[in-house]
Parts: structure tokens; sequence; C-alpha cells
């Protein structure tokens, strides 16, 4: 079953860490790296650094095996795969910097011979994940990067930090190779509003050693029944449907008794040939205090959020006054929703 992984930067903001709550509910999340959060929960699902300056989600399905503490960065051993969290601020030095980055190299080097994910903000650019700069900080992260044998897995250059200034690519997520082979769907959510100046990083990290499968997630009651195929008897299930198609005329028939007569016969098949799924437990969705006023004001933001942002991509007939306008109304519509 594949983990589905979500990464994101909180600004130290109470509400910005309220909004990251339920989409962790929202998007059954399995892991998560928070940079900067308000605060780290004192659960046993939660591991932060020894700063309070990153943080690691685990669902518990499968638990955490063992964790490590460093100064900006927190690491945790879970489903046979090492994720490492990190954050280091802009306002520290490059010599700071590459002290910093051999703290996480002795995180990675704890956390081998297993499969190591490196994710969080590190405030560094390069134009190896999406950057349209680099800096000098970038460069001695390029050269980190290969000296540990990892890979980036930020794909386009889509900003991870949007302000009114200009927008910038400064959370990365990196792997070791055979990791990276497994990560699917890497994504900037560039459509959720996260109270934060950074959007959130989404991807989900396919098991080992079995091709893609669907998520044990529970069946819809729209979907209706559904069976195990890998306990077709493939000769009872050819009786079955010789015997379900033996009193069966289609004369002055409409396509729609047709087609009920087939979901009819093949459900009979099922029935007789193969073993009936049971539904999971439902995840919730949702955390308590969640209700469907927040999720409208959530969508409002983001609509503002689309209506400024496209606005300052129009050349001819832009107007300062008109973005300044657009501007407050999305900072209003986030002011609401906080």
């Amino acid at each position: 079953m594949a983990l589905r992984f979500l990464q994101a930067n909180l600004n130290h903001c109470a509400r910005a860490q309220d909004l990251f709550t339920q989409s962790l509910a929202q998007w059954s999340i399995d892991l998560a790296v928070a940079s900067e959060p308000y605060l780290v929960p004192d659960r046993n699902n939660w591991v932060g650094d020894l700063e309070d300056l990153v943080a690691i989600y685990a669902g518990g399905n499968p638990p955490i095996v063992s964790t490590r503490r460093g100064r900006g960065c927190v690491g945790v051993k879970v489903a046979g795969i090492v994720v490492v969290g990190v954050y280091f601020s802009p306002n520290r030095s490059l010599p700071e910097f590459e002290a910093y980055l051999d703290e996480v190299s002795a995180m990675v080097r704890w956390g081998r011979p297993l499969e190591v994910v490196v994710a969080g903000d590190l405030n560094a650019k390069s134009r190896a994940w999406g950057s349209s700069v680099s800096d000098s900080r970038g460069e001695a992260l390029i050269s980190w990067i290969a000296q540990h044998n990892l890979a980036p897995l930020n794909t386009g250059s889509t900003h991870t930090c949007v302000r009114m200034q200009g927008g910038s690519v400064v959370d990365i997520t990196l792997a070791s190779p055979a990791l990276a082979c497994r990560v699917q769907d890497w994504e900037v959510l560039t459509e959720v509003e996260t109270l934060s100046d950074h959007r959130y990083i989404r991807f989900d990290i396919l098991p080992s050693s079995a091709p893609p499968t669907s998520r044990n997630i529970a069946i819809p009651p729209e979907i209706g029944q559904m069976w195990s195929l890998r306990s077709l008897d493939r000769e009872t299930a050819e009786l079955a449907a010789i015997v379900g198609t033996w009193s069966h005329r289609m004369e002055d028939k409409c396509v729609d008794d047709g087609v009920q007569w087939v979901g009819g016969v093949l459900a009979h098949v099922s029935d007789c040939a193969m073993a009936k799924v049971r539904p999971s437990p439902r995840r919730s969705n949702r955390v308590y205090w969640w209700s469907d006023n927040l999720s409208q004001l959530r969508s409002a933001c983001v609509l503002a959020r689309r209506r400024y942002t496209r606005y300052r991509r129009r050349r001819p007939g832009w107007d300062e006054s008109e973005e300044r306008c657009l501007y407050t109304t999305y900072q209003e519509a986030k002011k609401t929703l906080r």
C-alpha cells in the first residue's frame, strides 16, 4: 500500500497548523514533515527536533520504529524507510549552513542502510530543483547531495514559497535513488490555502516489492459490493455463468432491462466464485472542529488568491491600484479564515 506524504512550512502560525492538521485528516496522510511548526503536539505520532524548528508526523499505521533528534533536523524510521525533516533559517551564514549539513549527514548515516527521504525548507536555491537562480547555499547543498547519493524529487519550477515581492523554490524533497523510483505524483499544491506563504507539497511512496496497487480504503456506498479477485475459482465462475444465462431471453426487452439482468448475473457469478471484500473502517476525513463553513472560507481564500496571482501575470493592461485591491481582498479572506 502506498504511503501518502505531505510537506509544508507553517511559519510558526497557529492557524496554519490548524489547517495542516485538517489536511492530514482530509487526505489520509501517512507521513508528513512540517518546517517551522507553531508547536510540536505532545503525542506519540509527532516527533520534533531539539529546537522545535521542524517536526515529523506519522499516522500510526505503520508505527514509528525509532527516532533521532538534532538541531533543525529530526529523523524517524518507519515502514522500512527513514524520513529526515529539515529546516535552516535564511538569516544564518554560509559557514553555519555547512556546519548544519554535517549534522544532517549524521542523521542520514544513522538511517542507512535503509532508503532515505530528506524533506523541508533549507532556504537554498538551485536550478537543480527548479529555482530560476542558484546561490552559494544551493551550491553547497548540491555537493552535499552528491556526497550522500541523494536525488532531488522536485519537478518543474512552481514556486513553493510565494510573497507579494515574488516567489522562490526553497522547499525541497530529496531521496536515495531506489526510493526515488518509487515516488509518484510529486506536486506543489497551488490550489490549496495554507495560511502560510509556503505551499504544500504532496506525493506518494509506492511499496518496494509490489506493483502499484489501490489503497485499502473504505468502499463508498455508491460503488456497492466488491469481491477479491485473488480468490477467483475459474471453474465455478464458468458454471455459474452458464446457469445464470439458461432462462434468459432478450425478446421484447429494453436496454435498461438488459443492463440490469447482466449486472445481476455478474453479481451471482461473483458470489459463487469469489470471496466478498469486507469494507475497512473509514478514517475520518476531518478533525473534530472542522465545519462546512470553514471549508467554504478556505475555498474563498483560494479563489481570491487565484484572482490576485492571475492578475499579476497580466501584460499589458496591468494596473498597480487594481493589483493592490485584489491583494487586499485576498488578505481579508485569509484574516476571516484565521
